[in-house]
């Protein structure tokens, strides 16, 4: 990190990618070693918080066993394919909220109902409707997941460049060549940042559904480690869950580069 002058004035300059990543790497060493050693010092009790040591090897093990990558791959498969209906609800009805004020007016009443909802409470109507199957764990995921994607889209569309629009209008351009040339070029960020923050509220969703309702996946894992005393293994899962969470959001960051090279937010980033 470098400071640069601006008119007269000392300014810091933005991290480049690698850089945030260093300082990621050093705050994760900084924090395993307080946590070795506060274990070591006996201030973490062992039959409590094992030491990273112990979960390490645990996690380990993990890996070599299929029920861990079967776990994983029940939960990720939930994550992707509610972000897909949920990508596809958001995109038509955010596009009307956007373009016409009666469908907004009409339907924020509603929306900002049934947002502040947790998907948890509705654990006892899903299992009553699907009992405890994939079905219920999607339906739940979609719920919450949906609501973070449709509001950044939905102002994605209101920010479209007036001047684009009025000009759309003077070349009669029509409707739908309007909304593929002006309003998709101004969704897109927006999109991609809902779709981050949409995913994590996703993995969230689907293991805590798991973990209550014994449905496939990691969650449910961690519940039986946890009830059959095996602390090590059980953090070990947790950590899963961290790593998960840490990929996905990798995996998004690397679209939206891909995607949207030509946005003013990727190009500020030096490789």
């Amino acid at each position: 990190m470098s400071t640069v002058a601006v008119g007269g004035e000392r300014r810091t300059a933005p991290l480049t990618r690698r850089g945030r990543i260093l300082y990621g790497v050093v705050a994760v060493v900084v924090v395993l070693l307080l946590w070795g050693a506060a274990s070591a010092a006996g201030v973490l009790p062992a039959n409590v918080v094992p030491g990273p040591v112990d979960i390490a090897a645990a996690f380990g093990a993990q890996l070599v066993t299929g029920d861990f990558w079967a776990a994983i791959g029940q939960t990720l498969l939930s994550v992707f394919i509610g972000l897909i209906i949920v990508l596809v609800i958001s995109t038509p009805l955010s596009i009307a909220m956007g373009r016409v004020r009666f469908i907004r007016e009409s339907l924020w009443v509603v929306i900002e109902f049934l947002k502040p909802i947790p998907p948890v409470a509705l654990i006892p109507l899903t299992l009553l409707l699907w009992g405890i199957s994939p079905t219920m764990k999607l339906f739940l995921v979609v719920f919450g997941a949906l609501w973070p994607l449709l509001t950044q889209m939905t102002y994605g569309v209101r920010e479209a460049d007036g001047v684009a629009l009025s000009m759309a209008r003077s070349y009669r351009l029509g409707g739908w060549r309007t909304i593929r040339s002006v309003v998709v070029p101004s969704l897109l960020p927006f999109t991609a940042t809902g779709l981050r923050v949409s995913a994590a509220i996703a993995l969230i969703i689907s293991v805590v559904t798991e973990m209550i309702t014994g449905a496939a996946g990691i969650g449910k894992s961690i519940t039986i480690a946890q009830v059959a005393g095996q602390l090590a293994p059980m953090y070990a899962l947790i950590v899963t869950t961290g790593l998960l969470g840490l990929g996905l959001n990798a995996v998004f960051r690397l679209g939206e580069r891909r995607l949207l090279f030509w946005h003013a937010s990727q190009r500020g980033e030096q490789a």
